[in-house]
């Protein structure tokens, strides 16, 4: 039944992007126009500075790239769902709500990797700094998705209990754009330390670090990023337990 319930996510997505492409088309182009809004700005600005950390630059971007077409749009298609009334129809389905929204959680980091691969590849194309990925950026690829699996409970825990956070979700969208086009690992040790422990960044720093070919501590960087991916998807697992319950129990999913 799981194995059931995947592929017809899977199917309808597809069906989904195929029906709107028009509409998927320009989203990418809009993400990639956005970056290099940046790139020319910054360029214009500060000529040479940004070209010495562009390769560091394209690394954050395209993760964010992945969060935004990740976690924010699990939350907005989780809202959309409890506003037209579709969210309780799931609920009466054959498997869990465990199951239906790690389902839902797994079929859009597939997708939002495929749409990420590609912002790349458009980005190293536009700006002509081609990145040279090694078989080392596997670790810090796997750590990030299982982290991605966390934010994504979380989102769901915060739909559930409030119902509209349109605006709380674009707030974190872009504070944390922010936050990965910052390069912590060159920061100061407690600086760098106390930032490790949000979400992604020390997986982010530690592609950066693979990527620009600088020495590095291995087992610093496996540590924190092992931490920071195990912590944050038993804290989205275990909020969205008490959350799922406390809904479930206060018949308050239709409440929008």
């Amino acid at each position: 039944m799981k194995m059931v319930a995947l592929k017809a996510e899977f199917q309808r997505e597809l069906i989904i992007y195929r029906r709107y492409l028009f509409s998927s088309v320009s989203d990418l182009a809009l993400t990639i126009l956005m970056f290099m809004g940046i790139f020319w700005g910054s360029n214009s600005i500060s000529k040479g500075i940004i070209g010495q950390s562009l390769s560091a630059l394209i690394i954050g971007f395209t993760l964010w790239t992945t969060i935004q077409n990740t976690v924010s749009m699990l939350g907005s298609n989780t809202m959309n769902n409890a506003k037209s009334g579709i969210l309780q129809q799931l609920y009466l389905m054959p498997i869990s709500s465990e199951k239906l929204f790690f389902n839902r959680s797994m079929v859009n980091i597939t997708i939002s990797l495929g749409q990420s691969i590609i912002v790349c590849l458009a980005l190293m194309l536009f700006t002509g700094q081609w990145i040279n990925f090694t078989i080392m950026v596997i670790w810090p690829t796997i750590f990030s998705l299982v982290t991605l699996f966390g934010l994504g409970y979380l989102i769901i825990s915060l739909v559930l209990r409030f119902k509209r956070i349109g605006s709380f979700l674009a707030i974190c969208q872009y504070l944390y754009l922010g936050i990965l086009l910052t390069q912590f690992e060159k920061a100061d040790l407690l600086v760098k330390n106390m930032a490790n422990f949000l979400p992604l960044v020390p997986m982010v720093s530690w592609m950066r670090l693979i990527i620009s070919g600088s020495a590095y501590n291995f087992k610093y960087y496996l540590s924190f990023s092992a931490f920071n991916s195990i912590f944050w998807l038993l804290l989205g697992l275990f909020i969205f337990e008490k959350v799922n319950k406390a809904v479930k129990k206060q018949g308050s999913l239709s409440f929008y």
